[in-house]
């Protein structure tokens, strides 16, 4: 039997990224370079701390595209090196996002050339969050692309 939490909207994205898969896990655990590239393109980041540790805790505070201030916090469920990365995803002062926690699933591996990353991004509130963190996660990934090849 189906529950209505089953039935929540997923979203699933996937990329080939011409880095070692070690650089792109990197890349989605150090603070200091998610800095450099998370978030869409039309978004500015003010603060991102992330304790990347099973247990530990995200918060990204950010300006959007028009002047509105916001905030995501997480907590990471499951980080195995180089291979795969699981994190809570919750949006701040959003009534759709009141007592709801998506999850975000980061998966690697290898292929010739470069890293297939897959981003599954699940229990999310509607089909309006989806549809806005499809387009918010393709640019994001476009991003982090961009900032790999440097």
């Amino acid at each position: 039997m189906r529950t209505k939490s089953d039935e929540t909207p997923i979203l699933t994205i996937n990329r080939f990224i011409k880095a070692p898969r070690d650089r792109v896990y990197a890349a989605w655990t150090d603070p200091e370079q998610l800095k450099e590239w998370f978030g869409p393109e039309q978004v500015q980041t003010r603060s991102l701390t992330a304790d990347s540790r099973v247990g530990g805790k995200f918060q990204w505070d950010l300006t959007g595209p028009e002047g509105d201030e916001m905030t995501v916090s997480g907590e990471y469920r499951e980080l195995l090196p180089g291979r795969k990365i699981v994190f809570t995803w919750q949006w701040q002062d959003d009534e759709d996002w009141a007592k709801h926690h998506s999850v975000v699933t980061v998966e690697l591996s290898d292929r010739d050339g470069g890293t297939d990353l897959r981003l599954t991004h699940e229990k999310l509130p509607n089909e309006n969050s989806r549809t806005g963190h499809t387009r918010g996660w393709n640019s994001a990934l476009d991003k982090l692309e961009k900032w790999l090849s440097k």
